[in-house]
């Protein structure tokens, strides 16, 4: 049988693989089986997870903090102006129509 690799080196199945995989029955697991294997496929992803370091984490808190103080600033400058401007539009629709 013949497999090739991707670039991370995990081995991938081939037609003939996945066809015998397809013919072999299910194995029915029992509740407590089927917490096991999920808990195991859990680990098994963890561990390929790749974690930020400290000062990575750090940063981007900061970038997220300055982020969130300029664009309340911005919504909040943009407020008082609309406010203005609706409330100019109400004086000079009393002094045409009213």
């Amino acid at each position: 049988m013949a497999t090739s690799r991707t670039r991370e080196g995990a081995e991938m199945n081939t037609g003939e693989e996945i066809q015998q995989q397809a013919q072999q029955p299910l194995r029915q697991l029992s509740f407590i089986g089927n917490i096991r294997q999920f808990l195991h496929d859990v680990s098994l992803e963890m561990k390929k997870v790749s974690w930020p370091s400290r000062t990575e984490v750090v940063n981007t808190t900061i970038i997220v903090i300055i982020a969130v103080f300029f664009f309340a600033f911005y919504l909040f400058a943009t407020d008082i102006v609309f406010s203005y401007v609706i409330q100019g539009l109400e004086w000079a629709a009393v002094k045409v129509f009213g």
